[in-house]
């Protein structure tokens, strides 16, 4: 199935909130709250046709997961990438 091009567009919004959200949790040191965004990128980016989302999710919930700040800032500086690559 298809999924319509007005959704798709509201998809990436979404996601450059979510990049947008992940900067603030990180100053926060939120780790939960960026291995849930990294979840929902994990599961979701498939659905909408972008394989490579899901991977960066995968690696923002792993790394969140287990605390390394590190890490979690470079997956974040990855899927800035992403996320300013697909303009909407």
């Amino acid at each position: 199935m298809e999924v319509p091009r007005e959704m798709k567009l509201r998809y990436l919004d979404h996601r450059k909130n979510d990049l947008e959200k992940s900067v603030i949790y990180v100053d926060q040191n939120n780790f939960q709250a960026l291995e849930n965004i990294g979840h929902q990128l994990k599961g979701n980016g498939l659905t909408f046709g972008h394989p490579e989302l899901s991977h960066i999710g995968r690696e923002l919930e792993e790394s969140a997961k287990f605390k390394n700040l590190s890490l979690v800032l470079e997956v974040l500086e990855k899927f800035s990438l992403w996320v300013y690559q697909h303009p909407s």
